[in-house]
């Protein structure tokens, strides 16, 4: 059993309380609508509890999309700035949409919940305390569901970006991670059960080179609130620099290659 990687602690989990990087979470991908029609078949027939909590919600990414398709939705997450945000985007005002502030280890919710999902947020989790807690708060049949997407990168985002990424990152401590690996770590520590995993059809998604940039701000080495003001704006003519000499037909456009994907278990109350 690995330790818990230095990356993924509160020193970087907190970036996500930044206003700027909240204001620059709206230039990321959003998820394909088919990924929505992937949970709806994970949840239980009509008359049995169908309500969701998501947890590590940020702005709403799966929880505006999702409560059109189930009775209530509790989003929750410890940044006041990304709530606020939240509630201001398209499908934030929904009745049964309630954004609820505070730690998913210890927040006030209100269970049974049918689904647990997590989109890009389960990494940031203390596991041994929010596994057996999800394992409390789901139905007996309900799954945790981690939401997340696949990309298909092209080679200058490697041979190029990559290493003006590594060169300007506050997160010194960053490892490439995936859901999948995550996850296979819960299942060696009794923290989890994969059952299943399902994936949509790829989807195109352009964007202007500069919204691509700011999008990059969203992430957690890369807060302008917490950047030197010269490293950000060197970082920033870097970007603009490769993109322009990778955008596809020299548009000025940013195209995104990707799938949605789910992965599904039980949350177990773990070997301690």
């Amino acid at each position: 059993m690995s330790a818990r990687p230095g990356q993924f602690g509160f020193e970087y989990s907190s970036i996500f309380q930044d206003e700027s990087v909240v204001r620059a979470y709206r230039y990321r991908p959003q998820y394909p609508a088919a990924t929505f029609e992937l949970l709806a078949d994970l949840l239980p027939a009509k008359g049995r509890p169908r309500a969701v909590l998501d947890a590590g919600c940020g702005t709403g990414f799966v929880a505006r999309p999702l409560a059109r398709l189930v009775e209530r939705v509790d989003a929750v997450d410890f940044s006041a700035a990304a709530l606020r945000e939240g509630r201001g985007l398209p499908g934030g005002d929904q009745q049964n949409l309630r954004w609820i502030e505070g730690p998913i280890e210890t927040v006030a919710v209100d269970p049974p919940y049918c689904l647990i999902t997590a989109g890009a947020s389960m990494h940031w989790f203390d596991w041994d305390v929010v596994f057996p807690r999800f394992a409390r708060l789901l139905t007996a049949d309900g799954f945790f569901v981690a939401v997340g997407m696949a990309h298909e990168r092209p080679d200058w985002m490697r041979t190029e970006l990559g290493p003006v990424l590594a060169r300007y990152s506050m997160n010194r401590e960053f490892e490439p991670y995936s859901a999948a690996g995550i996850l296979a770590e819960l299942e060696g520590r009794g923290l989890f059960r994969k059952m299943g995993s399902a994936q949509t059809e790829t989807v195109e998604w352009q964007q202007p080179i500069g919204e691509w940039v700011e999008s990059i701000h969203a992430r957690n080495g890369f807060s302008r609130d917490r950047m030197d003001p010269r490293a950000a704006a060197e970082a920033d003519t870097l970007f603009t620099e490769i993109a322009t000499r990778n955008a596809d037909g020299g548009d000025g456009l940013i195209t995104h290659r990707y799938a949605g994907k789910l992965l599904w278990g039980q949350p177990l109350q773990g070997d301690g």
